[in-house]
């Protein structure tokens, strides 16, 4: 954040916890495949690689969440994903060890400010 602006990669990892808290409210047991921590460790050291997948599923979450009494929620984090992509409109791939660490910084930024959504 050296220009007062988020990293690339913190604004991934910010995503990666938007896509996760919206999979979560469209889940009927309330689980994301993005919970997994070892899909944590792989998107931090590849955003690219997990976050491409994961996008196109977007819609069938908010469809399936907004069926259920946390609908509104689903609908906040869904408006939000298009200020979390990465300024240069690219997915990074392989991250160094610094930009792995503002990648997580991101993911925990993004749950606190979703908070109840995240859970």
């Amino acid at each position: 954040m050296a220009d007062g602006q988020p990293t690339d990669a913190y604004r991934c990892g910010q995503l990666y916890a938007a896509l996760a808290a919206l999979e979560r409210l469209g889940a009927p047991d309330g689980r994301a495949k993005l919970d997994n921590r070892t899909t944590l460790a792989k998107a931090s050291e590849n955003p690219r690689g997990t976050l491409k997948l994961h996008l196109p599923r977007v819609m069938s979450h908010l469809m399936r969440a907004q069926k259920s009494p946390r609908g509104g929620e689903a609908v906040k984090v869904f408006r939000s994903i298009p200020e979390l992509l990465p300024r240069s409109r690219e997915l990074p791939g392989s991250l160094n060890h610094a930009q792995r660490d503002d990648f997580l910084k991101g993911c925990l930024a993004q749950e606190r400010a979703l908070g109840a959504a995240a859970r």
